[in-house]
């Protein structure tokens, strides 16, 4: 499995241990609004690999929080694709969408929200899927606005296309006990 350089999978397997200890106590929000949660889930990602990696948040905080890319190797300020990274959190098996469809790493956190801890005990948020995969402008598709002037709709976004086809061999990190049986993760 190819990854960006210098990301080394213990630099993955800190940083999972890092967002399931961080966002452990923030279970609440998930309940509120699990769009907002998987955004957290993404934030502590990017964190994670700032912390334990050589790829660090970009130096212009406008950029580090609102466009691409969230990380690049050594923090450069304009990193080529193959040095750029963009963090996202899902619970879903395959799906990747962004506002953005910029060539670059993606790494994409796949959660699960267990407040039984059946998964792990200590551990009500697990990770048990990094995918990291390098994305070209010709993997996404625009995916139109629903909103107009008769009322609101989710924004526009890209979607990878074929997600699953796309991801195949993409996982930097698996969780023993996990497969997918009807669009979602469960322990087997």
């Amino acid at each position: 499995m190819p990854l960006p350089k210098n990301l080394l999978p213990v630099h993955i397997e800190k940083a999972v241990d890092y967002v399931e200890k961080e966002t452990a106590d923030l279970v609440d929000i998930y309940l509120e609004q699990a769009n907002v949660f998987s955004a957290i889930v993404g934030i502590f990602g990017a964190k994670g690999l700032h912390s334990f990696s050589p790829y660090k948040k970009h130096k212009h905080p406008d950029i580090a929080a609102q466009r691409f890319p969230d990380l690049s190797l050594n923090g450069a300020l304009s990193p080529p694709p193959d040095q750029a990274l963009e963090v996202k959190g899902s619970t879903r098996p395959w799906a990747i969408q962004s506002h953005y469809d910029h060539p670059g790493w993606y790494v994409v956190w796949r959660y699960l929200v267990d407040p039984t801890e059946t998964y792990k005990a200590g551990r009500p948020v697990i990770v048990w899927r990094v995918d990291v995969v390098f994305l070209t402008k010709q993997d996404w598709k625009y995916e139109r606005s629903s909103a107009g002037s008769a009322g609101g709709g989710r924004t526009h976004t890209f979607g990878v296309i074929q997600p699953a086809k796309k991801l195949k061999g993409a996982a930097a990190y698996s969780l023993p006990g996990i497969a997918i049986k009807g669009g979602k993760p469960v322990m087997v």
